[in-house]
């Protein structure tokens, strides 16, 4: 009885949780996107940083952003993540929205283990947290109502842009 348990925790880690993990990104990813200047106008600069089972989805006539989905399985209507990249003044923001808590426990563990204090923000309806970094500030929103629970919003200032243009909210918008 115990044997077939073990075998099928073992298959499930194997297999699923790593389907699972691919549309968590880590703060280096975040950063990258962030830091490209053609990431609005040239979206296979976006992807190069992405995994296989995200999907570029240009913009339409309803839908005024693009975006990138994340649905591991063929044929599954629903995304289990969506990445965004906004333009903000300065720089521009990544936005990226998912189902799974785990992807942003593991970037807040990211951010407390370069020592950045957490500085709660005002959300109506759902918990913020703000991180400060040397030229970048990184928000994260949990308990989010609608298709995306959690959110993460990170935004850089410019290389050679003074830091004090990130202070306050540095141009970082509610999802």
């Amino acid at each position: 009885m115990r044997i077939p348990a073990l075998f099928a925790f073992f298959f499930v880690q194997a297999v699923c949780v790593p389907a699972l993990r691919a549309q968590c990104l880590v703060l280096d990813n975040l950063l990258a996107i962030g830091a490209e200047p053609t990431a609005l106008a040239a979206p296979k600069v976006v992807t190069d940083h992405l995994t296989v089972e995200w999907a570029y989805v240009a913009p339409t006539a309803t839908v005024r952003e693009a975006a990138w989905l994340y649905t591991p399985t063929l044929g599954e209507q629903k995304p289990l993540a969506r990445l965004q990249v906004r333009a903000q003044r300065p720089g521009q923001d990544v936005v990226l929205k998912t189902t799974q808590a785990n992807c942003v426990r593991d970037l807040r563990s990211e951010l407390k283990s370069l020592k950045l204090t957490a500085q709660p923000v005002t959300c109506p309806n759902c918990e913020a947290v703000r991180y400060q970094g040397p030229n970048y500030e990184a928000t994260i929103y949990s308990q989010m109502k609608g298709e995306f629970p959690f959110v993460v919003v990170v935004h850089q200032v410019p290389a050679g842009m003074p830091p004090a243009a990130a202070n306050g909210t540095g141009g970082v918008k509610t999802p």
